[in-house]
Parts: structure tokens; sequence; C-alpha cells
């Protein structure tokens, strides 16, 4: 019994099929990097995302700012990084003109559940700040890479009156090392130093415990 291989009648393998067939090949590999090409580019100039103003970001802390005396770092213990971002109305906000305050840096996405879920309980601490006359805390919405108008229609929505910030280029979440696990709020104190990273819908025991440090009952 004669077995046989694959290999017995190599020359289905060097079959060619003209010159036809190899420009449809270049063509198709022309094609697939033309659509990467045009894909990357969108990705940065389209809806979802799109370019800030020059300027906007993660800025440098100035080091009379930095009482830890280590580079500015996403965790506890560590300078909050400083950034600079606009309101969907164009007004920058910078996170160091809070210094002596405590800051509640809540990253968020109007597609995002949790972040739905927690908003009004954000107003609820901004209201409640207020209320004692402030400011013994602020809190700042960081929205993650979405247009003016989505970030003012959720504004709107939930009758927000503090203040919501674009970081449309991604680039301040990245610094926060916030990926799309949204929300995720810092905590940072009135040095300007990470006191508490809450990851997803911030709960009753933390929003007390953020009002506590505060000095803010309810």
């Amino acid at each position: 019994m004669t077995e046989e291989f694959p290999d017995e009648r190599p020359q289905r393998r060097r079959e060619y099929s003209g010159a036809a067939s190899t420009l449809g090949l270049a063509a198709l590999i022309v094609i697939v990097v033309g659509a990467g090409l045009w894909f990357a580019e969108f990705r940065n100039t389209g809806s979802a995302g799109g370019r800030e103003t020059p300027g906007l970001g993660i800025v440098e802390l100035a080091g009379h700012l930095n009482a830890t005396g280590k580079p500015p770092a996403a965790r506890i213990g560590r300078a909050a990084p400083n950034f600079k971002l606009e309101s969907p109305e164009g007004r920058v906000t910078q996170l160091d003109a809070y210094r002596g305050t405590y800051v509640v840096v809540n990253f968020w996405a109007s597609w995002c559940g949790p972040c739905r879920g927690e908003t009004p309980d954000l107003q609820a601490l901004h209201d409640a700040v207020n209320r004692e006359g402030g400011p013994a805390l602020v809190v700042l919405g960081v929205n993650q890479q979405e247009e003016p108008g989505t970030a003012r229609k959720f504004a709107n929505e939930f009758s927000v009156s503090y203040p919501i910030l674009l970081d449309r280029s991604g680039e301040v979440s990245e610094g926060y090392r916030v990926g799309r696990g949204l929300p995720v709020t810092f905590l940072v104190d009135p040095d300007g130093v990470i006191e508490k990273v809450y990851l997803g819908r911030l709960s009753d025991d933390a929003l007390r415990e953020i009002a506590t440090l505060a000095g803010v009952e309810g």
C-alpha cells in the first residue's frame, strides 16, 4: 500500500496563476494599508475624541507646590499630576488652582451606566459643600474623550453645577492611568497629594468618607 503525502505532487504548489493574480494581491495590500492609515487619522481627529487646544492636558507642577519631593503620579501618597482642561463652554481650569482645598477628580463618560448613577450623588456632595459655605471641597468632572455637546447635554440632564472638563485627547486619563473602566475618582488633599482612589461607582460609605474628610456634614 502506497501512502500519499501532501508534497508528493509539488507541482500543484508551483502553479502560476498569471500577472492578474499578482496585481490583484498588490492592490489588496494597498487598500488594506490605506484603510489602516485612514482609520488611525479618523481616530485622532474624529468625533470620538479630537485634538485639544494646544497647552491643554497634563502640565508641569511647580516644584514649590509638590509636597512629596517625588514626581507626580496617579497613586496614593504622590502629588496628583497637574492638568489644564476646558469646559464645554471654553473656560479653562487648572488643578493646582485649587490648592488649599480637597478636590474630587471624577473621570466619567456619558455612555457609562455607573457614571450616570453616581452623578446625582456628586451633585449632592457639591451642594452640601456650598451650603456649608465652601470651598472646603471642589468636584471636578473630567469627561473622557467626548464632544462638548455630549458633555453639555449630560450636565444639563443631571443639573450638574460643578465644573465639567473635557479630556478630548485622553492625555489626562492616560496620565491618571484611567482606561475604559469608568468611573474612577481621585481624592486630592489640600496639599495636592492623592489621598484616596475609588474604582467604580462611589458607594454611600465613600461619599460619607469624602464629606467627613472635607469637614462637610451630609
